[in-house]
């Protein structure tokens, strides 16, 4: 099912100054770079303007005159000058791509980081794709306008001052009938603007939907070949694909009827000065270098036009994605570490509930929770699904905050001090064990990157995994790749353990971890628990109640409340929920242990 997404729906305005003024914070560090890159660009183009002199000098003064020695003169110099616009461009190009990718490098590197601080809540409520997105096109088309696009507006905004003085002087007249057509481009692009406005913003939609289809099927490609939903999942991506094919090819037609529209204006206005100068030659008022100089200006003073009515487009999409990139970054972290926060000291493990109340939203999904648990106890939470054992361990590590009452450990409240100083101290093994693309020994060094090769190992041989990791071709050094595809999910949570337990928190959290083990693997794991958890204090949840009969407290939650507290063998002398939800599993246990035999 998908999230509810809202980024994506920004629509904003052709240039928002707001979002402009904070994007171009992004290039106030490279200000070096962007003055060297305009004086490179004003360089280049400042050459070109040479260009038609030398041609007027060659038709009227070498070929008009039949000057060879001038003529050859000319030539020499036509060549030196393109010699030193080509060296000019060439640093040019160097020097916009250094600009480019420094700018780009921040603004990604800006918002990872500001993605990586951003509380659980910001990703429940958005799929991974968009998120991908904003990080690859969004970051591509605002870069494209701070540098390269910004570089045009100041060039060609130069350029078209410069032509015009250059044309007035050069011949009033032409440059009138020149000057004529500009009005009607203007009105031309003003008509476009809207249409080409919607049209690119509903591309940039349709891109991001894509995106996000291709990483939700690539992330959950094992379900759906488990499910064999390769061709249902291929007929909705090919009607986002469809979607997406249909946005870009209007705006292509759009785009398609923009461009000839002002290239006939262009050629309009060449015709009328070619005739009405033509006509200038013929009477001898004009020469025909001087002609042929004024077309050439003329055929420079309309790129830079072209150029700025086609520029719309670009930002367009760089203020839609700007506005995308900036949802993301004004997003204040709803979770955050007080001014005068402190540093939690090493814990000892005693951790206090008192009267916990939490709601994702306006749906309350713990209600008066209280519960103690003293240094070095493991503790079980069961029930059923959706009951809140998962929301309670990720309150214990303020994943979330707590809607009222207090969690404590060793007598701090969580909220008190720092997140990073609480969470070193505390492992996660989840559900679904997410192993890093890289070896198995970086994998388990992942929480502790100080450890050393002997410490990596003592950890795998401490959950039973350090012979299988010995027989794989490379041993600790094998590529798992990412996900750890190349793992079973036995294997996978296995390694995952290794890592929680070479990290030596404190606090241990194992989450439904588990029910993907077969259950030989179960039986090392539990028998490597009975060590491992020992002196450390343990929040378990689990669906099979058969792997925490020895804990020291099991907590019952249902309904978002603590139902039921006590060991196993004091629930079990209640007709309570534990009892219930142990019965079932037992009596469907022994069904299945009865039908085995009959069907061998």
């Amino acid at each position: 099912m998908a999230k509810p997404v809202f980024d994506d729906e920004l629509m904003g305005i052709a240039f928002d100054p707001r979002l402009a003024r904070k994007a171009f914070a992004f290039i106030k560090p490279h200000k070096g770079r962007l003055a060297l890159a305009i004086c490179t660009v004003l360089a280049t183009s400042g050459i070109g303007l040479i260009d038609p002199q030398l041609w007027r000098l060659a038709i009227d003064d070498g070929i008009g005159k039949s000057d060879v020695a001038f003529l050859t003169k000319v030539a020499l110099a036509y060549m030196v000058v393109f010699g030193v616009r080509w060296l000019v461009q060439s640093f040019q190009a160097i020097v916009v791509q250094r600009l480019g990718q420094g700018v780009l490098h921040d603004m990604r590197h800006t918002v990872f980081s500001h993605l990586q601080n951003l509380p659980l809540g910001f990703f429940d409520k958005r799929e991974i794709g968009r998120i991908i997105a904003r990080l690859t096109s969004d970051v591509d088309a605002v870069n494209d306008l701070l540098t390269s696009n910004t570089l045009s507006i100041v060039t060609d905004v130069a350029m078209i001052f410069a032509i015009v003085v250059i044309l007035v002087r050069t011949n009033l007249q032409l440059a009138l009938i020149t000057l004529s057509l500009v009005p009607v481009m203007v009105i031309a692009t003003s008509l476009f603007r809207a249409k080409v406005r919607l049209a690119y913003r509903d591309v940039r939609r349709k891109v991001a939907t894509v995106t996000a289809s291709v990483a939700e099927n690539v992330s959950g490609v094992r379900v759906v070949k488990s499910f064999s939903r390769e061709g249902e999942n291929l007929k909705r991506f090919k009607q986002v694909n469809q979607e997406n094919r249909q946005a870009v090819l209007h705006a292509a037609k759009l785009q398609a009827i923009f461009i000839p529209v002002i290239a006939v204006l262009t050629a309009c206005g060449l015709c009328a000065v070619w005739w009405y100068g033509g006509l200038r030659v013929i009477a001898g008022v004009l020469t025909l270098g001087v002609l042929v100089e004024f077309v050439r200006y003329m055929n420079q003073f309309y790129a830079p036009i072209r150029d700025l009515s086609t520029l719309y487009q670009t930002m367009q999409g760089a203020m839609a994605g700007a506005e995308r990139i900036f949802e993301i970054l004004d997003t204040k972290s709803e979770i955050t570490d007080k001014p005068d926060a402190v540093q939690i000291p090493p814990i000892v493990g005693d951790v206090d509930f008192n009267h916990v109340d939490f709601a994702y939203g306006d749906t309350p999904i713990l209600n008066d929770v209280c519960f103690s648990v003293k240094a070095g106890e493991t503790i079980a939470l069961v029930g059923p699904t959706g009951a809140g054992k998962t929301t309670i361990i990720n309150l214990l590590g303020r994943q979330y905050d707590i809607k009222s009452g207090s969690i404590t450990i060793d007598g701090h409240d969580v909220r008190d001090v720092t997140m990073e100083s609480l969470r070193r101290q505390m492992g996660v093994v989840l559900q679904d064990a997410f192993l890093f693309p890289g070896s198995i020994k970086e994998n388990i060094r992942y929480g502790r990157l100080d450890a050393t090769d002997q410490e990596v190992v003592s950890a795998a041989q401490a959950v039973g995994i350090d012979e299988f990791i010995r027989e794989l071709p490379a041993g600790y050094d094998t590529d798992v790749r990412e996900g750890g595809s190349k793992l079973s999910s036995g294997q996978k949570q296995l390694v995952s353990f290794a890592r929680a337990l070479l990290a030596d928190p404190r606090i241990l959290i194992l989450d439904e971890a588990t029910s993907s083990v077969d259950t030989q693997t179960e039986i090392l794991i539990q028998e490597a628990l009975k060590t491992l958890l020992k002196g450390r204090t343990s929040f378990v949840i689990a669906h099979r109640l058969s792997t925490i009969t020895e804990a020291d407290q099991i907590l019952v939650i249902d309904g978002g409340r603590l139902v039921e507290s006590g060991t196993h063998s004091q629930l079990m002398k209640h007709d309570g929920l534990y009892r219930k939800l142990h019965d079932m599993q037992f009596n469907y246990a022994l069904a299945v242990a009865e039908e085995e035999p009959a069907a061998s």
